[in-house]
């Protein structure tokens, strides 16, 4: 005696493959929101062109978008100085600053770097951090 096995639960069951697989291929790549978190230091540079001090102070700082989404309207900066902005930044990828300033010496140096973004951040209490030498 032969069986057949197709009928309503056979179609139902390929009904539900169908949606899963479609519903998987068509979902968000990434959730709207990020973990953006800003690090720097501060370092010790030779002379500038045409100035009198001997040294010069490099303060370095960047922002990284740990993800797991896009940053948009991503921005880093030194409190009172340079900043820099990007329209997106994917995550993994960093926006990277830096500013130097002239100085007798290599005195110690402390800078706070700062970085926001419009897209929802899961974490903003590390979006600063107090670059030093």
């Amino acid at each position: 005696m032969k069986m057949r096995t197709t009928g309503v639960f056979g179609l139902a069951v390929a009904g539900v493959a169908t949606m899963l697989s479609v519903g998987t291929a068509s979902a968000d790549p990434a959730p709207p929101y990020v973990d953006l978190q800003a690090f720097g230091y501060v370092s010790c540079g030779g002379p500038l062109p045409g100035r009198a001090e001997p040294n010069s102070l490099i303060d370095h700082g960047w922002v990284t978008n740990n993800g797991p989404g896009v940053a948009h309207d991503v921005t880093v900066w030194f409190n009172g100085g340079v900043s820099k902005s990007a329209g997106e930044l994917r995550a993994g990828r960093s926006l990277q600053i830096e500013q130097v300033v002239p100085s007798w010496g290599c005195p110690f140096r402390a800078i706070p770097v700062t970085a926001s973004t419009s897209t929802y951040d899961l974490n903003g209490g590390n979006n600063s951090w107090m670059a030093r030498n």
